[in-house]
């Protein structure tokens, strides 16, 4: 079975409903979820942005998704309305199989097929009730230029096969996007002391506003970055498995809040970086700050920008998922800003992830070019021999002038610290953080949670932050517990499995199943996980 590359393009819709009935308008967005044929369901999802205001919306909405079988796709394409409340109103619904029976493009996908632009009907009868009386309305008070046959128009490339013909999972590799949600409610509440950067357009948002972060990481995450909750209490096993009148209220407040916190609205700051993300702009019906950085340098830079530079001694939780998106916001020492910032928010109550803990970036006190393995085992060493002041108000903007210090502090999932290595191959690769020469951030440093020296850091800088005083820079020694390489030096990076050595599928797996089975949960990636176990003990007991 040959695998390809696909380039998935939402172009445009005509007749969308009206939902806003104020100004006979609506603020639509498209809701794709991509699904293939296999014996373990796979499927990605896709947001594109909101066109505000308008009735005949242009996406021009690019998705690059490799791991697409010969025999084609499966794509599901939702119309929505974007709300100012917690819920977004369904305006219809297709469904639509690439190739199609009889395709004129050929029945299955090869180098060069190109269905170019498809125009298909949107079934309204999968939306609101209202928005249909709304737009019938709307027909009759404009004498019919309000039209109600609702349409939507897509084009599929196949680029090239798939680089891995062995992985035969989904996963997005372009374009990258990165996504700001600023929330001055919570952070009124929180009294949050983020800013947007003054970069982008968000110029109506106030200084006090909680800011969550994602990016999508290009893909595909290593296959042993995979991580099952840990039910260390039966209202933990509830809430993740929706049983029982408490789960259900707890898994609902956290849905509620993540939506809440992730929310998509007129705020919303949001752009493309790398080569594959093309000449697209939005358009000035299509809302806030988007902008399109060029070159590997743009996911290092406006990861920095996303994280203030580290300044202020600012420390962010942070959640991987299976499909590449980095999720986090900042950390605090209140009690409110530890409770939104737990990983079973961020990750949605999602049963698995790729990877969760903490994180900070600060200067690196010497920018090294060349590989930087350094083993001290001399144990913690006295942070102000090694550091010296940096300027919180004025930080230089070289990524390479950075460090990402990264762990897997995480109660909720527990990632395993022998997978360290392989997270830093992944975000070190030249597709993510590590780009190319002097373009990539300056060092990765992943570390396990527990590691004395790493709680010191995190300890100063909370002190750092609670008193206003200025962060010091430092360079690191690093230990038994940590990884630390100067990006871009001497990792393959094509899957995060460079030559560093990394965990084993067969473990993770069995680690999975073993969590999977003291959760006593019954999904059906656990069942298929448990059922891959037993047949490689099987298989090792006949040998």
């Amino acid at each position: 079975m040959t695998l390809f590359d696909c380039k998935i393009t939402i172009l445009r819709l005509a007749n969308v409903p009206v939902a806003d009935f104020n100004d006979l308008s609506c603020d639509p967005y498209i809701q794709a979820s991509l699904s293939i044929d296999t014996p373990q369901p796979q499927v990605l999802t896709y947001r594109t942005h909101t066109c505000r205001r308008s009735l005949n919306p242009h996406f021009n909405a690019h998705w690059i998704v490799a791991g697409i079988p010969q025999s084609g796709f499966l794509l599901s394409l939702r119309l929505r309305d974007e709300d100012p409340g917690n819920y977004d109103d369904d305006l219809g619904k297709t469904v639509v199989r690439f190739p199609q029976l009889n395709d004129a493009a050929g029945n299955e996908l090869n180098e060069g097929w190109d269905s170019g632009d498809r125009e298909y009907k949107v079934h309204k009868r999968k939306g609101s009730v209202m928005s249909q009386i709304f737009t019938w309305t709307a027909r009759a008070v404009t004498k019919g230029d309000v039209g109600h046959r609702v349409r939507i128009w897509v084009s599929v490339k196949v680029l090239q096969k798939s680089q891995n013909q062995q992985d035969t999972r989904l996963y997005t590799i372009g374009p990258l996007k990165y996504v700001r949600h600023f929330s001055p409610l919570i952070g009124k509440f929180l009294g949050s002391s983020n800013s947007p950067d003054a970069s982008t357009n968000a110029s109506n948002v106030k200084p006090s506003a909680f800011i969550a972060n994602r990016i999508q990481l290009a893909g595909p995450i290593p296959p042993t970055l995979r991580h099952r909750y840990v039910g260390f209490a039966p209202f933990v096993k509830a809430m993740f498995r929706r049983k029982g009148l408490k789960g259900i209220i707890l898994h609902h407040m956290l849905h509620k809040q993540h939506m809440e916190v992730y929310k998509w609205d007129k705020n919303v700051v949001w752009g493309l970086v790398g080569d594959n993300a093309g000449p697209e702009k939005e358009s000035a019906e299509g809302g806030n700050g988007q902008e399109v950085l060029k070159g590997d340098v743009g996911l290092a830079r406006q990861f920095l920008r996303m994280t203030s530079h580290g300044t202020h001694g600012r420390i962010f939780t942070y959640v991987i998922m299976l499909d590449g998106e980095w999720r986090f916001t900042e950390t605090g020492h209140q009690f409110a800003i530890e409770f939104l910032s737990k990983h079973t928010m961020h990750s949605d109550v999602e049963v698995e992830i790729a990877y969760s803990g903490e994180f900070f970036v600060r200067p690196l006190r010497h920018h090294h070019p060349t590989s930087h393995h350094s083993n001290d085992t001399d144990g913690p060493s006295s942070s102000s021999s090694e550091e010296q002041e940096f300027d919180d108000d004025d930080p230089p903007d070289d990524p390479a002038q950075y460090e990402l210090v990264i762990d897997n502090d995480s109660g909720t999932y527990r990632p395993r610290a022998d997978l360290l290595p392989t997270l830093h191959a992944y975000l070190a690769s030249p597709h993510n953080l590590g780009g190319g020469g002097k373009s990539a951030l300056g060092r990765v440093t992943c570390m396990d949670g527990f590691d004395e020296r790493l709680q010191r850091w995190k300890e100063e800088r909370k002190q750092a932050k609670g008193k206003g005083a200025k962060v010091v820079q430092a360079s690191l020694g690093s230990g038994s517990s940590s990884v630390s390489v100067s990006v871009g030096s001497e990792l393959d990076g094509g899957g995060g499995e460079g030559k560093i050595k990394v965990g084993v599928v067969e473990d993770v797996l069995e680690e999975d199943a073993k969590r999977a089975r003291e959760n006593d949960d019954q999904d059906g990636e656990a069942k298929g996980e448990e059922r891959r176990v037993d047949e490689e003990g099987g298989k090792s007991k006949d040998g």
